[in-house]
């Protein structure tokens, strides 16, 4: 996001706002109107790091949609649908450890990642659900035949 002006505003977004709300542009030089045609707007906002505020003249022109992070009761049924298919091919009391693996990977996950914030220093402490799937991914390779007890 831009800077903030002396008047509070950022002079790109209010460039973009003045296109939204009225299709052209005024072009100073030339002292007349650049009408700015077939054009469609796509933004996305990290909701972690940068500024929070944008314009609300600006926004109304968007449709807003927010993803959160899934809970962990999502994340358990998800995984467990995984991991328990997979250990169908084992001895029961291998199947029986599924839930205190999944578990096990999501507290650990959790605890990563309220551990490891992202700063300036540490920019590349990003963990998301790719990581905790990649967990998972390794154990859905795993051979019956190498495993027999817990």
């Amino acid at each position: 996001m831009p800077q903030l002006d002396a008047y509070d505003t950022q002079s790109a977004i209010a460039l973009l706002r003045q296109h939204a709300d009225y299709e052209h542009w005024y072009d100073v030089g030339k002292l007349t109107l650049k009408d700015i045609v077939n054009t469609q707007m796509i933004a996305a906002m990290n909701p972690s790091a940068g500024s929070f505020y944008v314009d609300p003249r600006y926004m109304r022109h968007f449709w807003t949609v927010s993803i959160p992070f899934a809970d962990n009761e999502s994340l358990f049924l998800i995984y467990s649908t995984f991991l328990q298919g997979h250990l169908k091919r084992f001895k029961p009391t291998l199947q029986e450890l599924a839930p205190l693996i999944i578990r096990s990977a999501l507290t650990l996950h959790q605890n990563v990642m309220t551990s490891f914030r992202k700063t300036a220093l540490n920019f590349h402490y990003e963990f998301n659900l790719r990581h905790l799937s990649g967990i998972f991914q390794g154990l859905l390779f795993t051979d019956p035949a190498k495993f027999q007890d817990p």
